[in-house]
């Protein structure tokens, strides 16, 4: 009974150990490849995807003898030290398969780029059984690197930062793999990856001086033929690393000197781009040094940044308490170099101050260190037991079933944006704060679904689609043809709709949107028609912009009398031209608005100081009689001044100035002046003093109220002046116009507060820096003034 119970009834973990492990985890492998296939095509495409396979291109014609391919060729003259080690062989394969069709040769590219990634998971699970020999653990970091949310959708559509994670894991795998081995053949092997892993991106060179270094320790140890030995393996490693950089950079073939110039564009590219950190803009040269610690961590599944910051710190301990074991024993010494392939990237762009942007997608290779550190961590807790080593087992087992169960519940919900993913360390429970704060669908994957949302829609019709912005033309290339077809991608004058661009809140414009996508309660996918703005659909007619044009006119003044007349309507403002033809019509307008209270401000433009509402003219709204008018609508926040016009090549065709509030209050102000007696007069301008307030008054200002207002006033009792006043014996209120002034019919009305202690005499005028004092007016005040 016993034999037949131990032979046949074995336990399921049993039968388990008896499969080869590197079975088990290509079972794990083939199940999210399985899924992978079925998602698919629910992944877009990055405005960079059609750059990377044009460098491919342009490289195989240089290969093929057409010396002007690169840099000449491509997009701008960087380009040609982008590697190629991965695209050409996508580009190789799609030729091969004899794919010809846009939708069929991304939708391969990305099934091969997620394959790939899929592997590097298979290579880190194979590391941590070599490094730990537990088969937990080992599937526990396979699983920690594959279910990350971010890096599971770039797997699709990052042919550049994936496949160079992937590689740099394949090389720590051989590095591991050479020192055990100690042969010069697994030197070389390794030295080739590294050098193709440099191909795709710099990074990889930091394990060349590492691996070396290493070489060096065992060195010393050595002695006799164990150090020829030694010195033979490192240095086959360097030249298998140098010559795989040469010779997969077809670039540097005929000047190998050019790689110095390569590392140094590649590390500062000349593409200077925005990032939206801690609700600041940040330059690409100039980002701060938390930066990529701070993404790292608010982008990082909870459970698994625990165990790897529990795992780098007990690794710390560790080292601490016995430093000389660190150089000694070879499995401790390679954790600490997993430790320094974390810490030594992040170092370097600190310090060399390199070019970051898009979050830390250029090092999502630090991702395999940290998930091995993350067993390694799990690998020094105590043997099962009881008591206390039973419990930290258990909070161990249990924080990190936690932490894949949340991942994985982040990949369904989120798909198939999971590139917006982030962690309960930033605030996701504010509608719009997250926004605010971050860069979101910074590489526009998500505009597939809003083509595909208004293919639907409009079943049988032609869409016209703005294309001031080129990723536009990306964005259709996975349309099916028969669909992409439908899309006509037009200018601001003609399209019907508009998909924004950028995935966060500054680009989510105040108009009315047909479609929207969000996470966390922000908006990361905004499909607008601001032609519906008119009331007339989606295409309106010259009845729906001239019957726009009479109600404008019929119920409003102009606020602004310039190139156009801008009418302050219904929450809008309106520009409006009565000789307009398309072709003269500067496009851009800009737009700045200031708040009354500058906590209504998004968080990253409180440094500014106003809201920039910038749009292109035509883009909502059009021609009907020889005239043109466009609209604007206006945040529902009150608003203080508004500063508006159009610039032309680098100067400024017109500005206008509007005050809205005292607009709206512009006819009562001036009938309540009417009873009143000026308290001065001077530079065109009458004063009065209603109550509280300064009034200027002028029936015909045109290019009056440019030039800066000064306002001094004098108290009563000097006592109330502010301690650094007291020398000067006046308040200086100066002000320029907008802030308190408002134009109608040629007309200009200025409303300034008074303090409210008593004033004995006010002095104001006029001064330009070019002309000097252009008038002034000194008086006293008297308590009739505000009298009738």
């Amino acid at each position: 009974m016993t034999h037949s119970r131990s032979a046949g009834l074995r336990p399921p973990a049993a039968r388990l150990r008896r499969i080869p492990f590197p079975l088990l985890l290509a079972a794990v492998g083939l199940l999210f490849a399985a899924i992978g296939v079925t998602v698919l095509d629910d992944y877009g495409i990055t405005i960079d995807e059609a750059v990377q396979r044009r460098i491919a291109e342009q490289n195989v014609a240089y290969i093929r003898g057409d010396r002007d391919a690169l840099p000449g060729g491509l997009r701008v003259p960087s380009d040609s030290y982008y590697g190629i080690a991965f695209e050409l062989p996508l580009l190789l394969a799609e030729r091969i398969v004899g794919l010809d069709d846009s939708r069929s040769i991304y939708l391969f590219r990305h099934l091969l780029t997620h394959l790939f990634f899929i592997a590097g998971g298979f290579i880190c699970g194979l590391l941590a059984w070599r490094m730990f020999h537990n088969r937990w653990l080992a599937l526990l970091a396979m699983l920690l690197f594959l279910l990350h949310p971010r890096l599971y959708a770039h797997s699709f559509f990052n042919s550049k930062d994936i496949p160079f994670a992937v590689m740099f894991v394949i090389a720590l795998y051989l590095t591991h793999r050479a020192f055990r081995r100690d042969t010069a053949g697994a030197f070389v092997l390794l030295g080739l990856v590294v050098g193709l892993a440099a191909n795709m991106r710099p990074f990889a060179l930091l394990l060349l001086p590492a691996v070396l270094a290493l070489r060096g320790l065992d060195w010393r140890a050595a002695s006799g033929d164990a150090r020829q030995r030694i010195l033979l393996t490192a240095g086959g490693f360097a030249a298998a690393t140098l010559l795989a950089i040469y010779v997969s950079q077809p670039w540097y073939w005929e000047n190998p000197l050019r790689f110095i110039d390569g590392f140094g564009e590649l590390s500062r590219h000349p593409t200077l781009l925005d990032n939206l950190f801690r609700g600041r803009i940040v330059r690409s040269d100039a980002v701060p040094a938390d930066y990529i610690p701070v993404w790292f961590g608010i982008t990082a599944p909870p459970g698994a940044l625990l165990l790897g910051l529990a795992g780098m710190a007990a690794l710390l301990w560790r080292g601490c308490r016995s430093p000389a074991r660190v150089w000694r024993q070879g499995e401790l010494r390679f954790r600490f170099l997993l430790l320094a392939c974390i810490a030594l990237p992040v170092a370097v762009v600190i310090v060399l101050q390199l070019h970051i942007y898009h979050g830390w997608r250029h090092l999502y290779f630090l991702w395999s260190p940290f998930c091995l550190l993350a067993a390694a961590g799990l690998h020094r807790l105590p043997r099962p037991g009881r008591g206390l080593n039973l419990t930290l087992r258990m909070a161990g087992g249990g924080l990190a079933a936690a932490g894949l169960g949340g991942a994985a519940y982040a990949i369904v919900s989120l798909h198939p944006h999971q590139q917006i993913y982030f962690n309960l360390l930033v605030n996701r429970a504010a509608p719009g704060e997250l926004g605010q704060q971050y860069d979101l669908d910074y590489w526009q994957v998500s505009q597939l679904q809003g083509l595909e949302y208004l293919l639907e829609r409009y079943p049988d019709t032609t869409l016209y689609v703005l294309d001031r912005h080129w990723p536009a033309r990306t964005w259709r290339l996975m349309l099916p043809p028969t669909e992409r077809e439908r899309i006509t991608l037009s200018d601001a004058w003609e399209a019907d709709f508009h998909i924004w661009w950028r995935g966060d809140a500054r680009s989510m414009a105040p108009e009315p949107a047909v479609y929207r996508r969000q996470a966390y309660g922000d908006v990361y996918l905004t499909v607008a028609a601001p032609r519906l703005l008119w009331g007339g659909g989606v295409r309106p007619g010259a009845d729906d912009y001239r019957a726009a044009y009479r109600r404008v006119t019929a119920a409003a003044r102009p606020a602004v009398r310039a190139e156009f007349d801008v009418y302050l309507h219904d929450g809008a403002l309106y520009y409006v031209k009565e000789n307009c033809r398309p072709e003269e019509v500067a496009p851009r307008v800009f737009l700045h608005i200031y708040p009354v209270n500058e906590d209504d401000l998004p968080a990253y433009r409180l440094e500014h100081g106003f809201d920039n509402r910038n749009f292109d003219f035509g883009w909502r709204g059009g021609f009907f009689d020889g005239k043109c008018i466009t609209q604007e609508p206006l945040p529902d926040y009150p608003v203080a001044r508004i500063s508006t016009g159009q610039p032309a090549s680098g100067e400024t065709l017109w500005r206008g100035e509007l005050n809205p509030s005292l607009l709206a209050r512009f006819q009562e102000i001036e009938d309540g002046l009417a009873g009143l007696r000026p308290v001065a007069a001077a530079g065109g301008f009458e004063l009065y003093r209603d109550g509280g307030l300064l009034v200027y008054r002028r029936e015909t200002c045109d290019a009056a109220v440019a030039a800066r207002f000064y306002l001094h006033l004098f108290p009563a009792d000097t006592k109330d002046l502010p301690a650094d006043r007291q020398a000067h014996g006046f308040v200086n209120r100066g002000f320029s116009f907008p802030e308190y002034g408002a134009l109608r019919d040629g007309k200009c009305l200025a409303s300034v507060p008074l303090p409210d202690y008593p004033i004995a005499r006010i002095r104001t005028g006029q001064h330009s820096p070019e002309a000097g004092q252009l008038w002034q007016a000194d008086f006293p005040v008297r308590s009739t003034d505000a009298g009738r």
